[in-house]
């Protein structure tokens, strides 16, 4: 079973593609060692306080796939260098 995310966040501290790509970089590393899941971003590239990032988990069921994505997107909420603005989860 799959199990997709969609996340945005805004980077207020981020003034450069630069500084973007560092808060995204260590964020996402963490979150796949961290977690049975891939995470990449997907939208936004080319602005520096916008990102959308969208997470991926295959388990044999959908509550444990579910468990592993909340967990992921529980943990990149917590980085304090961006804002959460909206997660949408869906089963595929």
């Amino acid at each position: 079973m799959i199990v997709r995310a969609e996340c945005e966040f805004h980077l207020p501290l981020s003034h450069s593609l630069k500084d973007k790509r560092s808060v995204l970089k260590r964020v996402l590393t963490r979150v796949k060692q961290k977690y049975n899941v891939s995470a990449a971003e997907t939208d936004y590239q080319d602005k520096w306080q916008r990102t959308v990032i969208e997470l991926v988990s295959a388990a044999a069921d959908y509550a444990a796939a579910e468990i592993e994505i909340k967990r992921a997107i529980s943990l990149m909420e917590s980085f304090p260098e961006w804002e959460p603005v909206a997660a949408e989860i869906e089963r595929l």
